[in-house]
Order: structure tokens, then sequence, then C-alpha cells
């Protein structure tokens, strides 16, 4: 159920960030407040697990901002709320299929800066179908 929830945010902020290289606040905002909402409204993810989803994340692309350039500040914001709506295990899930698309992307057309959010949608998408399918 909050995986519904979830899919019009983040398919915004993926076709925003493929036209126009921007994620726009309220997709991840919304993200949040789903994740704050369920979490007292369900058992699984447990808020331990959440803080992490939202922490882990979030600090190493935003090292990753700091250090190298190539990070965005929706990115960032967009994978943290991700990860405390979905808790770590379910990011972890996600990004797995998320990146290596993404890679294929930036050296297929050699650059340097990719729209994240479309990659982390379709992650997001197989996580939704899998779901859907047990």
């Amino acid at each position: 159920m909050i995986t519904l929830f979830c899919a019009v945010p983040l398919l915004w902020a993926a076709i925003t960030d493929y036209r126009k290289r921007i994620i726009p606040d309220w997709t991840w905002i919304v993200l949040l407040l789903v994740g704050i909402i369920s979490a007292f409204l369900l058992s699984a993810p447990n808020l331990i697990e959440r803080i992490a989803g939202l922490l882990i994340p979030g600090l190493c692309l935003l090292f990753l901002a700091v250090k190298h350039g190539s990070v965005g500040g929706g990115d960032i914001k967009l994978t943290a709320a991700a990860g405390f709506c979905f808790g770590l295990y379910a990011l972890v899930f996600i990004l797995f299929f998320s990146l290596p698309p993404a890679l294929i992307y930036a050296k297929a057309t050699r650059q340097r800066s990719i729209p994240l959010a479309v990659f982390l949608c379709i992650g997001f998408l197989i996580y939704a179908g899998i779901l859907i399918a047990i």
C-alpha cells in the first residue's frame, strides 16, 4: 500500500529530472511524509531501519556532493526521503536495480552528471512489481 502513495512523486521527480535536471521539493517532502505517517501506522520497517535508511545514503551522497560536486541536492534529498519511507533494506534493493542502469547510461552518453531520479524510479518500479507479485 505504501508503494502506491510513493509512485506519483517518484514518477514526477523522474520526469522533471530528465527534462529539466531538477527535482521538485514537493516530491521528496511527500515521500518523507508518507514515511512518517506509515512509521506510526505500520510495524515494518521499524523506526531504526528507517532512520538508517535516511542517514546512511543521505550522508554518503552528501559527502560525494561536497568532495566531487557530481551529485545534486535534489538527488540527496530524494534518496534520503526514499530511505526513510521504505527503510534501509528496501532502499538497498531499489539501489541494486537503479545504479547499474545509471552507470550504463553515464558510460554510453559520456555524461558526468546523470538524472538519478529516473534510475531511482526504475529501481522503485522493479521493487514495487516484485512486492505486487509476491
